[in-house]
């Protein structure tokens, strides 16, 4: 090997060195895979959820379009060998939208309501200044700790003494009872995540201050407001107990009273239930794919306190 020198220090030649070639190794590969299969995974238990769910809801509006031929077939016909509408006219033609018209209104009055009182009624528990709020809303939780069943007797008692059995404004106000508490409750936890100094700032623009809860806090709790208006009216529209009690008159039947009647004593017209089963989920799906967009957000608004 040759040297150079300069001065008394030898200095040798060098060599160009290469950058050592990587070694590959399997365990990204292996990470690739196992993330690729619980993917897989997720996406299979999703799929498998979403039939497990679906299911006879599309069980339901298939019946809906079969003959009676194919409904009563041996073995089962899953796919209808010629769809039909005459269930759904037949639903129709049978007082049924009678029925679908009263459970609007009483569930819409009832939403109404409910959202109207239970608002005014979380401002002095949302807001500093009440004293004992929390024993109020300990009074709120007990009162959903009985069984409706227990209150039902009372209650009709007490509607039969006002006049307001067999009308909608009875089993509006008995709808009412029961869903108050609940929508209260769960506003609260919406509306304390507003902060107060929002409010405070529209006070010094010269609002007052109940005026500034209703057009400031309110808004911002959109999203929640949204999630419990949808459950208030889920639930008032799917109520049959209290609707069994109070109305006995079938002008005032409401839409779970109607599909009973489409229950005989010794048979059942599966075709018109499942038509008619479908005329009832129609206003329930627009209802949600108005507020959709906002129903998520409600749903984990009031989860976290800042």
């Amino acid at each position: 090997m040759s040297a150079a020198v300069r001065g008394d220090t030898p200095v040798r030649d060098t060599e160009t060195v290469r950058p050592a070639r990587p070694v590959r190794s399997a365990r990204p590969v292996r990470v690739v895979l196992r993330a690729w299969g619980r993917s897989a995974g997720l996406h299979v238990a999703a799929l498998a959820l979403a039939v497990f769910l679906c299911g006879p809801f599309a069980w339901m509006v298939l019946t809906a379009m079969k003959s009676p031929a194919d409904i009563f077939a041996t073995p089962p016909v899953w796919w209808p060998h010629e769809l039909t509408l005459h269930n759904f006219v037949s639903a129709a033609r049978n007082d049924f939208l009678h029925s679908l018209a009263n459970s609007a209104v009483v569930c819409a009055g009832t939403t109404v309501l409910c959202m109207l009182l239970a608002l005014t009624a979380c401002y002095p528990l949302t807001r500093p200044g009440l004293r004992g709020r929390s024993g109020v809303l300990g009074v709120i939780l007990v009162s959903q700790l009985l069984p409706h069943a227990v209150l039902l007797v009372p209650v009709y008692r007490l509607a039969g003494d006002l006049g307001m059995l067999n009308t909608r404004w009875g089993l509006m106000l008995a709808m009412l009872a029961f869903n108050l508490p609940v929508g209260i409750w769960l506003l609260r936890g919406f509306l304390s995540a507003v902060p107060f100094a929002v409010e405070e700032a529209a006070r010094i623009d010269g609002l007052s201050q109940f005026r500034a809860y209703w057009t400031v806090g309110v808004p911002l709790a959109l999203p929640g407001v949204l999630a419990v208006t949808v459950y208030v009216f889920f639930t008032s529209w799917q109520e049959f107990v209290f609707a069994m009690v109070f109305l006995t008159d079938p002008e005032q039947s409401t839409t779970p009273l109607a599909l009973l009647g489409f229950i005989g004593q010794h048979s059942v017209d599966w075709g018109l239930l499942m038509g008619a089963s479908t005329l009832t989920m129609i206003p329930v799906l627009l209802l949600f794919v108005l507020v959709h967009r906002h129903l998520l957000g409600g749903l984990t608004a009031g989860a976290v306190k800042d």
